[in-house]
């Protein structure tokens, strides 16, 4: 079927189900589709020059006809059936790719070359005034190509790491793509989240520790890991408001019931690495260590000589519990939602070890939007 044909044949059922739902809609007003008491429908608005002009007539009739088709919910669910057996794969800005793997976009042109350079700039910083280790992470479109649903400009993020490595040099540089490109066969990152996975955490803490001069690394057992839900519907899932069966979520045995103090932003302060009440939030994600602040401090109650400053996005979160038992404070900070003075608290802590652990796209966002 020829594109033109694929288009044809979508407008053609959208316009059958739209006049169906006329139909309906006439029928309901007549009286003859029984109308369930116990709904409270909008009614009908009045018509005027006014509210037409000023877009309240518009809202207000949305509004009525929202209430009024019946059985809206399952008529959608087929128009969003019909989308997909006609082969569309871009929903709501999410693409839905091979296996059921849900996507972000991460375009080429979305990336400006002062982001490139300021990034590089940042982290040149860093490295060489504060001894930071530079552990940067592909996302699942950069790994996972193969599952992506058609071609696209998508930013190399390979090429953009080689950057990193040059500026920053071998000894603070952390290679994450080698590493998650040898596991890509596993499910290293969500399905239906844009972060990675307990799995995938596991692979760079032991990438970590091998670079880190920590004499031995702590155990976690693959084997044990812990399911907190068996059907976890991520972010990209639920934009895209697709029905799927979710995935698995996991954690490590090793980090449950820690007697850990994580205060955020300086106000909050709750034990524990892990949130329960975010997995029936729009970002179930945020289980781990939570969503929204900008500074985290991790009381580990180690007795440890050391102490580490991670700066890093919501990838971050999923490792930061492995990390712990090898210090007895993790200050966390989110450039993207932090509005302290980075520097400033590097100073402040400059005995701590210092770790920049974070997505590729986010880091480049913390420099502005493309010109």
């Amino acid at each position: 079927m020829s594109e033109k044909q694929n288009d044809f044949l979508t407008i053609s059922i959208i316009a059958v189900i739209v006049l169906a739902f006329a139909v309906l809609d006439f029928l309901y007003q007549m009286g003859l589709i029984y109308q369930d008491p116990s709904v409270t429908l909008d009614p009908q608005p009045a018509f005027s020059a006014r509210s037409f002009l000023t877009g309240t007539y518009l809202e207000d009739y949305g509004n009525y006809a929202d209430s009024h088709f019946y059985n809206k919910n399952k008529w959608a669910g087929l128009v969003r059936e019909t989308e997909l057996l006609l082969g569309k794969k871009e929903f709501q800005g999410v693409l839905l790719g091979k296996q059921k793997t849900y996507f972000e976009k991460h375009l080429a042109q979305d990336v400006s070359a002062a982001q490139v350079t300021e990034s590089l700039e940042f982290l040149e910083t860093l490295t060489t005034q504060y001894g930071a280790k530079v552990m940067l992470l592909p996302t699942a479109d950069e790994i996972w190509r193969d599952r992506l649903p058609l071609y696209l400009d998508s930013m190399n993020q390979k090429a953009y790491l080689d950057q990193v490595r040059e500026a920053v040099g071998d000894e603070a540089y952390i290679d994450m793509y080698s590493v998650l490109w040898a596991h890509r066969a596993e499910e290293v990152y969500h399905r239906t989240d844009p972060h990675w996975t307990s799995l995938g955490a596991y692979y760079g803490y032991q990438t970590w520790w091998k670079q880190s001069g920590k004499l031995l690394p702590y155990y976690y057992d693959l084997s044990h890991m812990s399911v907190i839900a068996s059907y976890f519907k991520g972010t990209l899932v639920r934009t895209a408001d697709m029905e799927d069966a979710g995935e698995e979520l996991t954690v490590f045995e090793e980090t449950q019931g820690k007697l850990v103090d994580v205060s955020y932003d300086g106000r909050v302060s709750v034990q524990g690495y892990y949130r329960p009440e975010y997995l029936d939030s729009d970002n179930p994600y945020g289980y781990v260590l939570g969503d929204g602040f900008g500074y985290a401090k991790i009381d580990t109650g180690l007795e440890r000589k050391d102490s580490l400053v991670v700066i890093g996005d919501s990838y971050a979160n999923a490792m930061i519990p492995l990390l712990a038992p090898h210090y007895q404070t993790i200050y966390f900070v989110n450039p993207g939602n932090y509005h302290g003075d980075l520097w400033s608290l590097l100073t402040q802590q400059n005995k701590s070890e210092v770790l920049v652990l974070g997505s590729i796209p986010a880091l480049l966002n913390w420099f502005g939007q493309k010109e």
